[in-house]
């Protein structure tokens, strides 16, 4: 038997299809679209937390492969956080000098002389380290409120990874911040909500 019988009006048995009615799948719907709007709070906030780790991510980043670029390189390089464009931007200090010349010296104004040129960025090949959060889809809408290194919103390392200053960067998204800190003596960078 393959469901089941009933007699009908004619006295013959009849095979009813089985399934869902029009009005029970509707229903079923309904429920369904409140589970998921109730659910959608918690989505909303599980992606500003997602935003918000990203970010804090990005500016550790930035900060740990300043320092190791410092390091290997035995160049200055430094980082700037721009509050008001929350913006991210990796430099590193160019003497103007050649020391490859053949000359046993390198005058001091050579030295003093030099520039800043910024970074390349080490996962996106051909593009400079400068990250600007609205340009990313997922950092837009993470706020950095503040960036204080000394008197700046810069750190520089030194080719022994040292940083110029100790300081700390803090980000927001809705109500949650994020502070990334930077210890003055060894450079390490550590976050916490």
């Amino acid at each position: 038997m393959s469901g089941p019988r009933w007699r009908g009006d004619n006295g013959k048995r009849t095979t009813f299809a089985e399934g869902f009615t029009l009005i029970e799948a509707i229903i079923f719907m309904l429920i369904l679209g409140i589970i998921a709007m109730s659910a959608l709070p918690y989505l909303h906030s599980g992606l500003e937390d997602s935003k918000l780790s990203g970010a804090a991510s990005e500016v550790t980043v930035a900060l740990e492969y300043a320092q190791l670029a410092a390091m290997t390189t035995g160049k200055q390089t430094s980082v700037t956080i721009d509050a008001a464009a929350d913006a991210v931007l990796v430099e590193r200090y160019k003497i103007n000098g050649d020391i490859l010349s053949g000359a046993s010296e390198m005058s001091q104004s050579d030295v003093e002389s030099g520039s800043t040129v910024t970074v390349s960025h080490p996962t996106k090949r051909g593009e400079d380290y400068n990250i600007v959060f609205a340009n990313e889809d997922r950092l837009n809408g993470v706020d950095i409120v503040s960036a204080v290194f000394g008197a700046g919103n810069s750190v520089t390392f030194d080719a022994t990874g040292g940083p110029s200053n100790g300081g700390t960067v803090t980000l927001a998204l809705g109500s949650r911040q994020v502070t990334i800190t930077v210890d003055s003596l060894s450079g390490r960078v550590t976050s916490s909500d």
